[in-house]
């Protein structure tokens, strides 16, 4: 939410606030005040309607009502147990707030009154402050719990504010842990909006703006708020995962909506086709390829009967992705699909076009797996000077791609030269540069994007600047995903290997000096010596060489000044002792 969120306000003295106001009530109040309510956000409307009139008694809207002597405007409100939790950000627009709902109770009549859990109506807004935040998310859990049903109300369609806002996914986050039944809703006018964005030729707006959802980057009014939701989130389910529930939930929910506009009268052949395209595009996204495929192949038939070739070969395309994704039985069928794609652009477009070379990249994918990589690297090598060229229009990350695939490809060889190790940093260092440019320095693909420099770095013998990669992609990894994720278990993996691969020296235990330490768990050694630190991996028990104690370690390159949060993260400790 934007000011106080609804969420934090969810106590009123020790106790859960667990009414709601009726759907019917919720209209004959926007009716009452209708022109009053003409342009303001809904937290304008808590600000200069609802704490007016409950200014007197310093009560929630709710028991103000409830205490209005029979008769009264208010007491014909009707408030109860509520059993929909209603999430939105501040910043809406009020009136579009109460359509959103009320198209979401049209479609879903249910078979009873809806009681809406609203912020503004049913917890006292006279109440600045929260209880210790820890106490009152437990008290708030238990309340969505209760309530048994969250709608999630997305405007505008195509970059919902509801998204940015720390609070908003503070009760997504809830809503998952809870397991209960989750809804999103549009209000009309932002659905024509949709289905304006389906029939045009300009391909899934909101595939694109829900690949850039990035929760870590949520904001919240009060500083001290977002990092109690953001230490939370960390604590149970990490950013990451967030993320990709909260994408999936909503491209779902967009899909339906999608495949609801095919059912449409009056649209043109070329609307339909479009919405064609970008329905089978929603339903490869959520996985659902079977579903995908026919859509897809519909729309290459109206567009063979119409004799649109550039509507043909995006199809073509779409259906090349579409198979890649189905597994490898499909590689070959997908590169006859894609080539079809291509050869058909190319003549009409030429073979520099921007278009062209997205189908191209395609392609060169699904060479790659094909394991054809003179002629992916080609492709790609082709795509990335047209990309390039093409920068100001918003490939940046396609750039990036393809870079990191230019590089992979450049590694695959058993025994790769040494001017292809560097031709392939030089790739993977550009993308890395364009992937903390889209989305700063701490998301999975800048960290993915180090593990693969790493790699080539250790291969050029460049043994530090290598586990200094590897280090700062763990980092990453470590803030994205919980400790027993598959690209932290990964990536610590790594590391180990790469300091048992390092050369051996010795190290010897009495050049250890007063206040200097040394700890050890299981293969692992961090020795501090001066102001550096040694992490190693041992590689036999202490031994007698030349008269003293001696342990034999592996650390190659590998001595350098390492803080004591790096040693607990490689090491796997949780305290550091002398």
């Amino acid at each position: 939410m934007s000011g106080m969120p609804s969420a934090s306000l969810v106590l009123q003295g020790s106790s859960p606030v667990r009414l709601g106001i009726s759907f019917e009530s919720l209209r004959q109040f926007r009716d009452d005040h209708f022109r009053e309510l003409v342009g303001k956000t809904t937290g304008q409307v808590r600000d200069d309607l609802i704490k007016r009139l409950t200014s007197a008694s310093q009560l929630s809207f709710a028991e103000f009502c409830t205490r209005t002597p029979s008769g009264g405007q208010y007491s014909q409100y009707d408030f109860g147990p509520a059993n929909l939790f209603v999430s939105h950000a501040w910043d809406y627009n009020f009136l579009e707030l109460v359509a959103a709902i009320e198209d979401f109770v049209e479609q879903n009549p249910g078979g009873g009154t809806y009681f809406l859990w609203i912020d503004i109506f049913v917890v006292n807004q006279h109440i600045p402050s929260i209880p210790d935040f820890p106490t009152w998310s437990d008290v708030f859990k238990s309340t969505l719990r209760a309530v048994g049903r969250a709608l999630f109300v997305l405007l505008p369609w195509d970059k919902p504010i509801w998204a940015r806002r720390s609070w908003c996914l503070f009760e997504f986050f809830v809503a998952c842990s809870c397991r209960i039944d989750l809804d999103f809703v549009i209000p009309r006018t932002e659905r024509d909006r949709f289905v304006q964005s389906l029939c045009a030729n300009a391909g899934n707006t909101f595939l694109r703006v829900a690949a850039k959802i990035d929760l870590a980057k949520a904001e919240a009014k009060y500083q001290s708020d977002r990092d109690h939701i953001n230490h939370l989130v960390r604590k149970n389910i990490k950013f990451a995962v967030l993320n990709s529930k909260v994408v999936e939930q909503v491209r779902i929910f967009f899909m339906t909506e999608a495949v609801r506009a095919l059912r449409m009268v009056g649209l043109s052949g070329e609307q339909h086709m479009n919405v064609l395209l970008n329905v089978a595009e929603f339903q490869m996204e959520v996985g659902e390829l079977a579903d995908a495929e026919n859509t897809i192949r519909a729309h290459i038939d109206e567009s063979e009967r119409a004799g649109d070739d550039i509507s043909e070969a995006r199809g073509l395309e779409m259906l090349g992705r579409i198979l890649m994704r189905q597994g490898p039985e499909q590689y070959e069928a997908a590169r006859q699909q894609l080539d079809r794609s291509v050869k058909i652009q190319s003549r009409i477009l030429g073979d520099d076009d921007l278009r062209v070379a997205q189908t191209r990249n395609n392609l060169a994918s699904v060479l790659e797996k094909l394991d054809n990589d003179e002629w992916a690297l080609a492709m790609y090598q082709k795509c990335l000077e047209i990309y390039e060229a093409h920068e100001f229009e918003g490939k940046v990350e396609s750039i990036a791609n393809i870079k990191g695939n230019i590089g992979n490809i450049l590694m695959k060889s058993e025994h790769p030269n040494t001017n292809d190790l560097e031709r392939a940093r030089c790739m993977f260092v550009g993308a890395l540069v364009k992937f903390v440019q889209i989305y700063g320095r701490n998301h999975e693909k800048v960290a993915i994007a180090r593990t693969r420099l790493a790699r080539v770095l250790s291969m050029q013998g460049k043994c530090q600047d290598a586990f200094e990669e590897l280090w700062k992609s763990a980092k990453i990894f470590r803030h994205n995903f919980a400790e027993d994720h598959h690209r932290v278990v990964g990536t610590f993996e790594n590391m180990r290997m790469f300091l048992t691969n390092a050369n051996e020296v010795y190290v010897e235990e009495d050049c250890l000096q007063p206040g200097e330490w040394r700890f050890e768990t299981g293969d692992i050694v961090a020795l501090q010596i001066g102001d550096r630190f040694v992490v190693a991996i041992v590689t036999s028990e202490p031994q007698m060489i030349g008269g003293s104690q001696e342990y034999a370690v592996q650390v190659g390159r590998m001595m350098g000044t390492f803080g004591a949060e790096q040693l607990r993260a490689i090491c796997g400790l949780t305290t550091l002792r002398h």
